[in-house]
């Protein structure tokens, strides 16, 4: 177990630095978002909106951010965004009200500090001119899984696309 953690906190340790600066790719949103009321983030899963508490965790997903929560829904354009900054890190929560991870439980208790929830996160910093409030993209999948340890990674190219669907176009640098 400690060799676990020690591997997730060096891996943290330079996760996050960045990948591309400047002008590090693009982001098409080909279709109007709908940002729900009391939220500053849309969580995108299997191509479509869902909601935040719809969302299989396991599976690949993204959250679309801007910089304001309001009372009523806002709405995001269809636009090109430029990627500012593309950069990974990971993201561990500890929920001990959680049953105890069957694979690791050996003779631990429901109160220890295991993290339940392990995120290999790509950010993708967003720009633009037209819609200044425009913020992050941010994709990941909780890799805390049984027998996934030796295999956790951050998502392919190809499953944040699906995870986003047909109305973005990711074209990273």
């Amino acid at each position: 177990m400690r060799f676990i953690a020690l591997t997730l906190l060096l891996l943290a340790g330079c996760a996050g630095e960045p990948i591309a600066g400047g002008d590090a790719g693009r982001l098409a949103l080909l279709t109007t978002l709908t940002i729900p009321p009391e939220s500053a983030t849309l969580r995108l899963q299997y191509g479509r909106p869902v909601a935040r508490n719809a969302v299989q965790e396991q599976d690949p997903f993204c959250v679309f951010e801007i910089n304001t929560v309001s009372d009523s829904p806002q709405t995001v354009r269809p636009d090109t965004l430029r990627v500012t900054r593309i950069s990974r890190g990971i993201a561990t929560i500890v929920d001990a009200s959680a049953p105890p991870h069957p694979l690791l439980m050996k003779a631990s208790l429901n109160n220890d500090d295991r993290p339940t929830h392990i995120y290999y996160k790509t950010l993708f910093h967003l720009h633009s001119e037209r819609q200044p409030g425009v913020r992050l993209l941010t994709c990941m999948s909780n890799q805390n899984l049984p027998g996934v340890y030796p295999f956790m990674r951050h998502l392919t190219l190809a499953e944040m696309r699906e995870a986003l669907g047909t109305g973005f176009r990711l074209e990273p640098r």
